[in-house]
């Protein structure tokens, strides 16, 4: 009977005149014209007369008649509000005019309440006039009431403003479930905003981490292929140098793993590279035969997200040299302070006999430009003349605490 929610379902209460509309509404009516029957008898009754069950079968026949006939019209209070109280409204003209006497008012309160709650606004003060002029008309004509002029003109007004204050609590109900609802639809969007944007993230990091050191490890075993049948001691250097590589490769991506799957039990969180790391970069680039001269005079405090940011932006321009620049680049690594910016700054020479290399990946520049923007930075990248090519980045030293 009551249903089933799911824990934290959000629902509107609802009580037996909601569920059950039109089985109410016959029970209602039931009610209101044995309760209306009672009234009628009992205001008949002379002063010090008792109110017998004999008494109740003295009302004539058109009475009941009438009453049967009002409290009918509350099958329809719902769907046809103002039609109801125009037949109720019909009813007790008639009922004045046979003059029946008091107690047939209960009727004309429920359909004008009705109007209040389920009728248009423009029809309530007009049905509301015409339920208080036949109130005073009864008064007038019917000689048998007993009910003074103030009840007839109150009763109508109050029941109509008690139908439209419950009928706008009813709006205000159901303006703030739509409103929650919207929200929650937004916290969704929102959620999946955040799932797009870590996935991107992920894939910016995996693609840092992966391309830089497979694009050593190719370099690396491309060179001891080639040196393998004149230098054997240089091959197998260098296929340690690609074995490292692997090895860091696959640290890198435990950890992000481990940041995918915190439960994962042995998962190395340990920290994220920063400009520690770079003579790390310098080095391996330096195996693989180019050229660099480094410079990273960085005493400032940074924060974590700079650091990594740099690193990553160092490491990604390492790794198009070595896609893109051809055999023995020379390259130009700088990383200084001016004002309260970080600038990095990566130039290479590109020899006119490179070849294409390893298929681009579709994050790289991008990559490091977002990098460089997320942090309220500038990140510059493009040919330079002479054959060079050049990384330049702008990032802000203090970071917004969230």
């Amino acid at each position: 009977m009551w249903g089933w929610l799911d824990p934290g379902e959000t629902h509107l209460a609802r009580g037996p005149f909601t569920r059950w509309p039109h089985m109410t509404d016959g029970v209602l009516a039931l009610a209101v014209f044995a309760a209306s029957w009672v009234a009628v008898t009992a205001s008949a009754l002379a002063d010090g007369e008792d109110f017998t069950a004999d008494s109740m079968t003295d009302l004539p026949v058109g009475a009941l008649a009438m009453l049967a006939i009002a409290a009918s019209a509350l099958l329809w209070r719902r769907r046809r509000p103002v039609a109801a109280t125009a037949g109720v409204i019909v009813t007790m003209i008639a009922w004045a005019f046979a003059g029946y006497g008091d107690g047939n008012d209960l009727a004309l309160v429920i359909v004008i309440y009705s109007v209040g709650r389920y009728a248009a606004g423009r029809y309530g003060l007009a049905i509301v006039l015409a339920a208080t002029a036949v109130g005073v008309l009864e008064t007038i004509v019917d000689t048998n009431q007993r009910i003074d002029v103030a009840p007839a003109i109150f009763l109508p007004w109050l029941a109509w403003y008690l139908g439209r204050l419950v009928r706008n609590r009813g709006d205000y109900l159901v303006l703030l479930q739509e409103r929650a609802d919207r929200l929650e639809a937004d916290q969704h969007a929102k959620a999946l905003q955040v799932v797009a944007d870590e996935r991107s993230r992920i894939a910016r990091e995996l693609h840092d981490v992966v391309a830089h050191q497979v694009s050593m490890m190719t370099v690396q075993a491309g060179a001891a292929k080639t040196v393998a049948h004149v230098d054997l001691d240089a091959a197998v250097e260098a296929m340690g140098d690609v074995e490292r590589a692997g090895r860091q490769a696959l640290g890198e991506l435990r950890h992000l793993l481990g940041v995918l799957h915190p439960d994962v039990a042995g998962s190395d969180l340990g920290p994220q590279p920063g400009l520690a790391d770079i003579p790390a970069l310098v080095a391996e680039l330096r195996n693989t035969g180019a050229e660099v001269a480094a410079t990273t005079p960085v005493h400032a405090d940074l924060s974590a997200a700079v650091e990594l940011s740099v690193y990553r932006i160092v490491q990604e321009s390492f790794t198009n040299i070595v896609k893109h620049a051809g055999p023995n680049p020379t390259t130009t690594l700088t990383i200084g302070v001016e004002g309260d910016e970080l600038i990095v700054d990566v130039t290479n020479t590109v020899s006119a006999a490179a070849t294409p290399g390893l298929p681009p990946s579709g994050f790289g520049i991008s990559g490091m430009r977002e990098r460089a923007t997320l942090l309220g930075g500038t990140l510059i990248a493009g040919p330079r003349p002479s054959n060079s090519f050049r990384v330049g980045a702008r990032i802000p030293i203090e970071q917004e605490r969230p």
